[in-house]
């Protein structure tokens, strides 16, 4: 489905302050290297009551322009651009800021997302596009409803600093003076290597996909934990509970082998699992890839139970590893297990990315929090976003994507959530 959509205007928003020269080069760290320069989008709906609102509808754009290029200032690599493979030139060419509206309601949106749609409300922007590394797109609805869709490109940064960046912009629009700047520390914490050539994700094979949303309520994650049971892991968190139901979801597809070997890979954030922990300001790529292995006709609780192992294996003393001199060869061997996995037709993998607790759900620009929050990614087959559940505290909306036939099959066996 397509919207009706009209472009209101288009411009860079500069930072407010020019980066200093000494700032200029912004290096990538080895974590950066790893990552493709895929681009990744969130979008925040907002509604807006004219009788309760401190902002008016017409005010919301000029303060959004102003804010960012003062949040921009502090966030300063987000409006270079890329030289080479390895740093950002840092010179304030800006970020993409578009204007749409579009001839819907809000509430149409959020009752029934839809990928196809929610794709219109986030800027295109790709490598191509000037090589800009953030795009920002403020959307219009009929009812008075707004939403604010962001690209930003995943080479240089995480979901992490990507909700840090928002919780900052959001304070600098409500005028909040008490900001903490991003650290730039991960190139000295993780060296880049010349000519590294890996990426954490092979290229998956061109095939037709559905992403759709599932939805795990808190009454069916308590479920969940309480089916695993204290006797396998205790307390498992809501993330590692959905990410074990989704796995063994699809493992009990009809017509896979059960014995078949499956694979899960879950981006882990490496911040508070440094030694000592580092800030959620540390700007970049801090994310490490969980890898558990399992099959079909392994228990629910077993398979909690392989999730935490994985997870639980990156740890201080494995990134000191990963730091230290052989920290080259630990990522060569890293990439050529994995390599080999993804490589190999006989097994199956899943790659999870969780942005659960991030403070995204928190941002009030002046005119109240998100009624919603979405990635509206429409990733490769097999992948799978967490988000937080706006509508019921301590849910998680699971946007799965996967082949058509596959989707069609994991439908009829994932019971409601």
């Amino acid at each position: 489905m397509v919207l009706k959509m009209e472009i209101i205007s288009k411009e860079s928003i500069k930072p407010s302050s020019k980066t200093p020269a000494s700032l200029r080069t912004f290096r990538l760290s080895l974590l950066d290297q790893l990552v493709p320069p895929l681009y990744v989008p969130l979008i925040l709906f907002y509604s807006h009551d004219k009788s309760s609102s401190n902002v008016k509808l017409a005010e919301i754009s000029p303060l959004l322009k102003r804010s960012l290029s003062d949040a921009l200032a502090l966030y300063y690599p987000f409006a270079g651009r890329m030289k080479g493979e390895s740093s950002v030139d840092c010179d304030d060419q800006g970020a993409h800021y578009l204007e749409a509206r579009f001839d819907t309601h809000l509430s149409e949106i959020v009752e029934s997302p839809k990928v196809e749609v929610l794709n219109q409300f986030v800027p295109s922007t790709s490598k191509e596009s000037d090589g800009v590394l953030l795009g920002i797109q403020l959307n219009y609805f009929i009812c008075g409803g707004i939403a604010i869709g962001i690209s930003f490109c995943h080479k240089i940064a995480d979901a992490c600093t990507l909700s840090m960046f928002v919780k900052t912009w959001a304070a600098t629009a409500r005028g909040d003076t008490n900001l903490v700047a991003p650290s730039f520390v991960a190139s000295s914490l993780f060296p880049p290597r010349e000519q590294f050539g890996q990426h954490m994700a092979l290229d998956s094979p061109k095939q037709r996909t559905d992403t759709r949303r599932f939805c795990f309520s808190s009454s069916k994650i308590a479920a969940l934990r309480a089916e695993v049971g204290a006797s396998t892991v205790v307390q498992p968190t809501r993330v590692e509970l959905v990410t074990a139901a989704i796995w063994k979801w699809a493992m009990a597809r009809k017509g896979h082998d059960q014995c078949r070997l499956s694979v899960v890979c879950h981006a882990v954030n490496l911040r508070r699992r440094m030694d000592p922990p580092l800030s959620e300001y540390v700007f970049g790529n801090l994310l490490w890839g969980a890898y558990a292995l399992g099959n079909g006709e392994m228990d629910f609780g077993g398979l909690v139970s392989k999730m935490r192992e994985a997870i639980g294996k990156i740890d201080g003393e494995y990134l000191k590893e990963l730091q230290g001199e052989n920290g080259h060869d630990v990522v060569v061997r890293h990439f050529k297990k994995t390599g080999e996995w993804f490589l190999d037709k006989e097994v199956d993998r899943f790659m999870f990315t969780s942005w659960c607790r991030f403070p995204i759900y928190e941002s009030d620009f002046g005119w109240g929090k998100p009624v919603w929050v979405s990635s509206s990614i429409s990733g490769p087959p097999n992948s799978i976003v967490l988000m937080d559940s706006m509508s019921d505290i301590g849910g998680i909306e699971a946007w799965i994507t996967l082949d058509e036939v596959g989707m069609m099959r994991f439908e009829q066996e994932a019971p409601n959530a």
